[in-house]
């Protein structure tokens, strides 16, 4: 995979028109109060009709306009200070983890947050896949299902006519190949999983009103987030940014 991660942002619900592209306004919060909860879902090539790489080693925090962890030149306290507190609800959380610059002897040190699903993110192909049949011409990038579902499909990466009899043994391995008379398969899971700290970048059909988002569900992660403002906070705005760093292969 080479085509490079598709990130886009939804704040207060999971559908196109949430989409965020400008700036997120927490409004006024009184010292020693908290801001109003906000809910995100981050999503990795939403409605995209070719595979992307995943990401990896996804974490948020918070940092200043200039990246920075907010303690040099204009200082933003809502950074160095921690006040940010996140969730993620697509990993059930309960509690929540202040994020920002960290540092020795704060509740996170790192000041930053791990992000993940337990959502799973079914393959586009399945629904359309034929169900194998004997001495059939098939082309190339066909999709084929066992008679007997078994949890995968397979892409024909070379044409030809099919045996007589089924496969005895389709394999269940991603990626590996099947052997059919003239044709040769590439095995699929139809249903992939993120492993910790990833999400996922694989081909979906997502609604623009979000309505079977869940069957990409590998492909976004759910996170609440608010402001928890000291009674020794300074009066005036903290402009800041939510970031989400990744890598990708």
């Amino acid at each position: 995979m080479t085509n490079h991660p598709q990130v886009s942002w939804y704040e207060g619900a999971n559908t196109k028109a949430s989409e965020v592209k400008n700036t997120v306004n927490y409004n006024t919060v009184d010292a020693d109060s908290h801001s109003h909860i906000k809910v995100f879902y981050i999503w990795n090539n939403r409605g995209g009709t070719e595979d992307v790489s995943k990401m990896e080693e996804v974490v948020f925090t918070t940092r200043d306009r200039q990246g920075g962890d907010g303690s040099q030149g204009n200082v933003v306290e809502a950074v160095r200070d921690n006040w940010f507190n996140v969730r993620v609800d697509s990993l059930n959380e309960n509690g929540w983890t202040p994020v920002g610059k960290g540092g020795v002897n704060t509740v996170n040190p790192p000041g930053t947050k791990d992000l993940g699903t337990t959502g799973t993110t079914t393959n586009v192909n399945a629904a359309t896949a034929h169900v194998w049949s004997a001495s059939k011409e098939l082309t190339l990038d066909t999709y084929v299902q066992p008679t007997v579902a078994n949890g995968f499909i397979y892409k024909v990466t070379k044409a030809g006519t099919t045996d007589v009899t089924e496969p005895t043994s389709w394999v269940k391995v991603e990626g590996n190949p099947v052997l059919d008379g003239k044709v040769e398969y590439m095995a699929i899971q139809i249903e992939k999983k993120p492993n910790a700290k990833e999400i996922l970048g694989l081909a979906n059909n997502t609604d623009v009103n979000g309505s079977n988002a869940d069957f990409a569900g590998g492909n976004f992660v759910q996170i609440s987030v608010f402001a928890d403002v000291p009674m020794t906070a300074s009066a005036g705005k903290n402009l800041l940014m939510q970031r989400v760093s990744y890598r990708y292969v």
